[in-house]
């Protein structure tokens, strides 16, 4: 028999966030093929369904399991995208948590019913001694497979390699084949695999013997797998990091369609290739930038790109990283922030031209220092790495005192542990903050970053756009003036020398490091907040060398970043 072409596993998901995030990575990684659909769900119970409740109490319920549900799925959105698996999230409610699951299942008619297995906690139990597993066992509908991933529970009767092999012999089903996968694939586990499951950990563990043994008989199959200890503690540990990451809110669209005047353009304000911000007033006083996908956007791309989003900033928790408020998903999909009176680095520094618009040498350098460590975090701090793709000075908010947020993470990607880089068709970033290796070879890593950092760095230093005007290069013009010392040459003429020169070192020389044409040359993170944090003095300040760039290095980056730009480049639209 041929294998079915997808199937579609149901995840129910409890409100401990640790186990739903081991049975989510358990079924994307082992158990989920290309094209298949994982279907997240958690069931909300009402201890009486005849009992009335309000609507906007009904709604305000299921918005926040929502959230919940979307807050988890969130950093696996990467995942399933490289593995071409579409993951969806569902908040059922019914009298019990059992009853909910099998309902869901057979509702979207689910080949596999994923659950976490071998709890001692009593409040899952239905009514009777059966818990949520067994419930579902006995009713789940035909043609469902129930998979059920435990954490040392005691089991009733182990099914051996023998034993396995009769089954396969009894009943040559998909599913069947499915599971001789799920066993072969646990022995190719990588650094981030929280599981070990051998043909020994495979077990029944039924109420009652006869049941079970006339379930076997047909099309169902009951597994139950052993987490690793080593997960759980890497578990713990990081929840301590991350324990006061705060909750996403549901919004409502009526909510933020009154917020923002129904998205009135006198609102508006930011535009980019597939989005718009509106800034809005909630009914408590609260200022929010709603971020919505364009409405006349016809690309299925930016959609997933848009979600993509949600998922790696709604795990995003610093001081120097925009902060994330909640979502919405009615009438279309919306993000919500915090509201930055001061707008973004590019503005404060250009100005759109008018004069007297120049910010004060330390504003500029407690940016840079703030970005730094925005830029340090992502890399370095997260669960998992953070490659940014679009750092840039409209893409930093600037807070009530000028504290720098890194925002849009439209095109950030996860970097795993084992991973060195991604590389990416077709290129995509910001023209003048792209680095050599993205244009010549697609490869993105955090050293793509670092580069646009120090395109960033020079860009406050000079008070120069990236590309200007005249489709000058910020980098061609510097690189000489960096090489012969000339540092005071390098200084916005707006600041009329009111700056700290060991600062302005500091920063200049740490910017000439970022953006070497070789990405090995370049420092990382941790590296570049030592060049511009570390308190030395002037003397020694002066015996920092600026790095020399050789003749073919300089011809690399006139063929890249030079004057031969198309002409049918519009530079605002990249600045």
């Amino acid at each position: 028999m041929e294998l079915p072409s997808s199937s579609t596993i149901l995840i129910g998901l409890s409100l401990d966030p640790n186990d739903s995030k081991e049975l989510l990575s358990w079924a994307i990684r082992v158990l989920a093929n290309p094209n298949d659909t994982i279907v997240a769900v958690h069931v909300l119970v009402a201890e009486n369904m005849k009992k009335r409740v309000s609507v906007r109490r009904r709604q305000s319920q299921l918005r926040q399991a929502k959230a919940y549900v979307i807050s988890v799925l969130g950093e696996f959105a990467q995942t399933c995208w490289s593995k071409q698996v579409n993951l969806e999230a569902k908040v059922a409610l019914s009298s019990t948590v059992g009853g909910g699951l099998v309902e869901e299942a057979k509702s979207i008619s689910a080949d596999f019913l994923l659950l976490l297995g071998g709890t001692r906690n009593k409040t899952i139990k239905i009514g009777t001694s059966k818990g949520i597993t067994n419930y579902c066992f006995e009713h789940v509908h035909e043609g469902c497979t129930i998979v059920s991933v435990g954490r040392n529970t005691k089991t009733e009767q182990n099914i051996n390699s023998t034993d396995f092999q009769e089954m396969n012999q009894q009943n040559s089903s998909p599913r069947t084949v499915l599971l001789d996968g799920l066993l072969e694939g646990q022995s190719n586990s990588t650094e981030d695999d929280t599981f070990s499951t051998r043909a020994s950990s495979l077990t029944y563990t039924p109420s009652s013997g006869p049941k079970i043994k006339r379930k076997s008989q047909l099309s169902f199959r009951f597994i139950i797998s052993f987490l690793g200890s080593p997960f759980r503690i890497k578990t713990f540990n990081m929840s301590k990091i991350e324990k006061h990451q705060p909750l996403l809110n549901c919004f409502s669209y009526e909510n933020i369609s009154n917020a923002t005047n129904d998205f009135h353009q006198d609102n508006l304000v930011g535009r980019g290739g597939y989005s718009e911000v509106y800034k809005g007033d909630l009914c408590n006083g609260e200022t929010i930038a709603v971020k919505r996908l364009a409405k006349d956007n016809k690309d299925p791309n930016k959609e997933k790109e848009f979600l993509m989003e949600l998922g790696i900033i709604g795990h995003v928790c610093h001081p120097n990283t925009a902060s994330l408020l909640g979502y919405c998903f009615e009438n279309g999909l919306y993000l919500i922030f915090n509201y930055s009176q001061n707008g973004n680095l590019s503005t404060a520094l250009h100005g759109y031209g008018k004069a007297g618009n120049s910010l004060d040498w330390p504003i500029r350098y407690k940016i840079a220092i703030g970005v730094a460590r925005g830029l340090h975090y992502l890399h370095k701090c997260c669960k998992h790495r953070i490659i940014h793709r679009d750092i840039k000075a409209s893409n930093v908010l600037l807070g009530p005192d000028y504290e720098p947020q890194i925002t849009d993470f439209g095109l950030a990607k996860w970097l795993p542990n084992k991973w060195t880089h991604h590389a990416v068709i077709p290129v995509e970033g910001t023209f003048g903050y792209l680095a050599p290796e993205v244009f010549m070879h697609g490869i993105v890593d955090e050293k793509t970053d670092i580069f646009a950092f120090g395109v960033l760095l020079l860009e406050i230093v000079t008070g120069r756009r990236p590309v200007d005007s005249s489709k000058q290069n910020i980098l061609l013009w510097a690189k000489p003036l960096m090489e012969s010392g000339n540092i005071a040459e390098l200084a916005d003429p707006r600041m009329e020398g009111r700056y700290d020169v060991e600062q302005l070192y500091r920063v200049v020389l740490t910017a000439s490091y970022c953006v070497r044409q070789t990405a090995i040359w370049r420092p990382a993170m941790t590296e570049v907040l030592e060049l511009l944090t570390n308190g030395q003095d002037y003397e020694v300040g002066k015996s920092w060398r600026i790095p020399k760039f050789t003749s073919d290095e300089l011809d690399d980056y006139s063929m890249i970043f030079g004057y031969d730009v198309p002409s049918d480049i519009s530079l605002e639209d990249y600045l």
